[in-house]
């Protein structure tokens, strides 16, 4: 009888090893495809989102006056990237110094008629602006500098400059 016990277990632990391994190709070939097509998926939405817009990063210094170090200049740092027809700006200036004098950020952009001073942004310590333009009007390009003292004696800093 004991035998018997142990070909039947045999048989069953068999049988259960063979359709295991039958259906584990469609399983898996299940399973592949699937995780195929997430990724595809995936992929593609990363893609149009990346597509939709791009940032492009932008950075610049003021210049120093006497009695100031490198260390002690104001700075911006910014990006732009274009959607729906608009292109899209955030700027960021730090005023390091503490000395009780303003930071200016001074956004110039052309178009079809020329250059304009399109913002003149102020701060004391941190400020942050975001703004749009749209192609209308033959916007194509920007230009943006930043200086720091005051309004009678200003270290301006290099222009940063882009054309599209």
């Amino acid at each position: 009888m004991r035998k018997l016990s142990s070909v039947l277990a045999g048989t069953v632990l068999a049988g259960a090893l063979a359709a295991g391994a039958a259906a584990a190709p469609a399983q898996a070939a299940t399973a592949s495809a699937t995780s195929t097509a997430s990724a595809a998926s995936a992929s593609s939405a990363q893609s149009a989102q990346s597509a939709q817009y791009v940032k492009h990063w932008f950075s610049g210094y003021s210049s120093f006056g006497r009695g100031e170090s490198r260390g002690e200049r104001s700075f911006y740092k910014g990006y732009w990237y274009f959607s729906g027809g608009r292109y899209y700006f955030d700027i960021t200036a730090w005023d390091r110094d503490r000395d009780g004098q303003s930071t200016y950020v001074d956004f110039w952009y052309h178009d079809d008629r020329g250059w304009h001073l399109g913002h003149r942004f102020t701060t004391r310590g941190t400020g942050e602006w975001r703004f749009s333009y749209g192609r209308g009007g033959g916007f194509d390009g920007f230009r943006v500098h930043l200086g720091e003292g005051t309004t009678r004696d200003l270290d301006w800093g290099s222009y940063y400059r882009h054309s599209f």
